[in-house]
Formats: structure tokens, sequence, C-alpha cells
């Protein structure tokens, strides 16, 4: 638990600005982990996430966190592939299928496969469409939220 709630933290703070661990914690508890800020704080420490300043939308300085930069490549190639390649994700029961343009679809399933997120039991990479198999049922609404997340859309 406490490994895949880690790589959750990574995975969020390389898609999207985290600007506290109460910000995290919401974040954490939206896909499904129950978590409290004193958990994440422990976390934050062990993953030595970082604060670092970075200029507003108002052109103020504000600070978000980052990951070591061992992860980062890690997280950004999954990142990078399906924000880049993913054109839907679409679930049911415990398949998850990605549409890509024609050719993307090994490299995402590539990604999927290098991140081995516990949850997932595999991928199957065609031309275009990506097969992503979930351990469970349950499982696969938080698993396509994330992939969702990663691309930067939301569910509808």
């Amino acid at each position: 638990m406490k490994e895949r709630r880690q790589r959750a933290i990574l995975t969020l703070v390389a898609t999207r600005p985290v600007h506290s661990q109460e910000e995290l914690v919401a974040l954490l508890q939206r896909q499904g982990f129950e978590v409290t800020q004193a958990t994440v704080s422990r976390d934050v420490k062990e993953l030595g996430l970082a604060k670092v300043p970075i200029k507003s939308d108002r052109g103020d300085e504000i600070f978000k966190y980052v990951v070591p930069s061992a992860a980062v490549n890690y997280v950004s190639r999954l990142h990078r592939s399906v924000a880049e390649l993913v054109t839907s994700v679409e679930g049911s029961v415990n398949l998850i299928v990605m549409r890509t343009p024609p050719g993307g679809a090994m490299i995402v399933a590539s990604s999927i496969d290098e991140a081995s997120w516990p949850e997932i039991l595999g991928t199957v990479g065609g031309d275009d469409t990506v097969l992503v198999i979930v351990r469970s049922p349950e499982q696969m609404p938080v698993i396509a939220q994330r992939f969702l997340d990663l691309k930067g859309t939301q569910a509808a």
C-alpha cells in the first residue's frame, strides 16, 4: 500500500503543480487512498520531494513540490506518452481501452509496463489501441482516472 501510495504521489507531483501537503492529501483521497496529512508528510520526506519557487498566473512567486531527478525520468516517460499520444480513455469491468494516433499504442503500452503499477496486470498495444488489464473491477475507475489525470483531462 505504501509503495502504491508513494508511486501515486510521484505521478501527481510530476503531472501537475501541487502546492501543499493538504492539496496532496485531497488528490490522493480522490484516487481512493485513505491518507492523513501526517502520512503524506512522511511520504514527502521519504521520497525526497522538494519545494521550488514558480511564478503564478498573476506573476507572484508561489511554491510547488518537485520529484527527485531520478524519478522525473521514470514518471515523465509515462506522463509524456499519455499526454501526447492518448486521445481517449474508456473503461469496462477490469479493462481500460486507450486510443492513440496510428503507431502510438506500442509507445504508450511500453511506458505503462515500465511504470510497473501494481494494480495493472499488463497491457496489449496494437497500432492505435492499448488494452490495459487491471487486477480488479474495483480498481479500474481509479486507474482510468489516473490516466486521465496524466492526460490532463477529467472523467465525463
